[in-house]
């Protein structure tokens, strides 16, 4: 691979990130792409109840962005923290995977997305508001397959994985706010450990996610 190519997954990286930091503080136009990022905050909660013995009695998604998923049994150390590490790995796969793959299949990772939601609507819906949420997503994922230049689909499948994984970076900073609320005050309660320390946590693990991802993008002028 050229040199050419090299710098251009790079900058591609650098410019979709920068893209995706400034377009998270334009008001209500970010809505869909933060539902997106709240769908997998709550559904890796949900997973992680379901690989630790647990279950998932509903999702409840709101149009501000906000989120729940009610979990029942699993371990419940590893369902508080889960969210906002979840949400990092899913953004970390979505670009990678993108990235990776023929722009002819990138398509086929929109179809399995919109399934996984579909799935999760059907099993875990609950209230009107999560079902117009979730058919919205349905609906960004299937637009993406049916953009012609298979090129930008998979640029706008590889924006959709790098302002996921944004927004698990930011997210947990809001927890810092005085309110006895949310994960990090879940895991305080559970382990004694102070929220500031889980906040700190999940934003490391964010941050080296996406240090991995430019790695990645520059460690192509090896194959």
């Amino acid at each position: 691979m050229n040199i050419k190519k090299i710098n251009s997954d790079t900058i591609i990286f650098i410019a979709l990130f920068a893209f995706a930091f400034v377009f998270s503080y334009i008001p209500f136009i970010t809505w869909p792409f933060d539902w997106i990022e709240t769908f997998f905050h709550e559904i890796s909660h949900g997973f992680a109840a379901i690989l630790t013995g647990g279950s998932i009695n509903r999702i409840e998604l709101e149009i501000s962005g906000a989120g729940t998923c009610y979990t029942t049994g699993g371990v419940r150390f590893i369902v508080a923290f889960a969210g906002y590490f979840g949400a990092v790995i899913w953004g970390m796969l979505i670009y990678e995977i993108s990235d990776e793959l023929h722009p002819n299949l990138a398509n086929y990772i929109s179809l399995i997305l919109a399934a996984i939601i579909v799935m999760s609507l059907l099993l875990w819906g609950s209230d009107p508001v999560t079902y117009i949420i979730s058919i919205a997503m349905v609906i960004i994922f299937l637009m993406i397959v049916k953009i012609k230049s298979h090129i930008y689909s998979k640029i706008l499948l590889k924006f959709i994985g790098i302002y996921t994984l944004l927004g698990a970076i930011k997210s947990p900073l809001y927890l810092i706010d005085g309110r006895e609320k949310g994960d990090g005050n879940s895991l305080h309660e559970i382990t004694g450990i102070p929220e500031i320390i889980w906040v700190s946590i999940w934003f490391s693990i964010g941050i080296l996610g996406l240090y991995y991802l430019w790695k990645s993008s520059r460690q192509k002028i090896d194959i």
